[in-house]
């Protein structure tokens, strides 16, 4: 039986998780749980959410539950699944949601991640070891939806994507009665469907609800059935969807791959880029344009837009053709941007 109540948030999908046991062998894949001891605390790295959302402070004797996966996060943490492990071994905790891995790097503002001993598998009554796939909530689907979608994303991690993509959902919702929102890319955090949640989301879902921990460095092949997926999952009763691919465009999440996947964009009305400078969002937008996505309302938004005279003199010098720009702090061409977006959803 397990004694612990600090379980990740990877974990939001198993039920009855008390009932479980720890066994010392261990398969080395993405997804498989695992529990393991805090033996050193990085005190500004040293938070976990729980399945219930909250967020718990780590302590050096905690035993939490979580489940290994990838994570590259230019802000964080970065590690990977360990070729093997056994009981004793050394391990790291990569994120909020208790997805651990072995750190190989950190960023040097931050320090080094929360080191943990390993306990052993997580395993049931069958004595199986268990994987978030064996708990995933959305089967397989890769028909094309047919509900009309906003896709934001960036240029990286922190860029402005949940806070625009909230402020969209909040906007919106005075204009349409069911907006369903999800993760599509990234690393297991329930944070961030909390805060749609928050700003009027009716149904949202992520890539942990497919059996992921994260979507980095998986293949292209899964991240798109996955997209696909959790697309038509919450098609179901929305007047409109809203995406988020967390990192960068150009990162290891799979974003690009998605954007690339015509049965994905076919719904897409609107594509929001939050950036850091002018050049990173141009730059995006030259690839969406590749893939013949220039007949998507563009709008750039995120930490770019928060000088619009400085912004609006560098995005003059580009030719970009259904473009437009959106600051949330700033309400000047609010009425205006919003106006296009409901138009883009009036003519699907």
């Amino acid at each position: 039986m397990l004694n612990t109540k600090k379980i990740g948030s990877v974990l939001k999908n198993i039920e009855n998780i008390d009932n479980l046991s720890i066994s010392d062998e261990i398969n080395c894949q993405q997804g498989q749980l695992i529990a393991v001891k805090v033996i050193s605390v990085n005190p500004n790295y040293n938070k976990l959410e729980l399945v219930s959302g909250r967020i718990t402070e780590l302590t050096e004797g905690d035993i939490i539950i979580g489940a290994l996966g990838n994570r590259i996060a230019s802000s964080g943490m970065t590690g990977t699944v360990p070729e093997e492990i056994k009981k004793h071994d050394k391990i790291h905790i990569l994120n909020l949601g208790g997805v651990i891995g072995n750190c190989k790097d950190f960023n040097i503002l931050l320090g080094p991640a929360t080191e943990c001993e390993v306990l052993g598998s997580i395993i049931n009554n069958s004595n199986k070891q268990l994987n978030l796939h064996d708990f995933s909530k959305i089967s397989l689907n890769k028909k094309s939806s047919q509900i009309p979608s906003i896709a934001v994303i960036g240029t990286g991690i922190d860029s402005g994507k949940t806070t625009v993509t909230s402020f969209i959902i909040k906007t919106l919702s005075k204009y349409f009665k069911n907006i369903n929102a999800c993760k599509l890319a990234g690393t297991a955090s329930q944070k961030d469907l909390y805060a749609y949640e928050d700003n009027g989301a009716n149904k949202t879902s992520d890539f942990v609800d497919f059996g992921l921990p994260s979507t980095c460095m998986t293949e292209k092949s899964i991240i798109q059935d996955c997209s696909s997926s959790i697309i038509n999952h919450i098609s179901e009763g929305a007047d409109i969807i809203l995406m988020e691919l967390g990192d960068g465009y150009h990162g290891d999440y799979g974003t690009k791959e998605i954007i690339q996947n015509k049965d994905i964009t076919k719904s897409i009305e609107v594509i929001v880029i939050c950036a850091y400078d002018i050049s990173g969002a141009v730059n995006i937008i030259e690839n969406l344009k590749s893939n013949n996505l220039e007949d998507k309302l563009l709008i750039i938004s995120g930490p770019v837009t928060n000088n619009l005279s400085a912004f609006k003199q560098s995005f003059e010098k580009f030719t970009l053709n259904n473009s437009d720009y959106l600051n949330i702090y700033n309400s000047s061409n609010h009425v205006n941007v919003f106006a296009k977006i409901i138009n883009r959803f009036s003519n699907d």
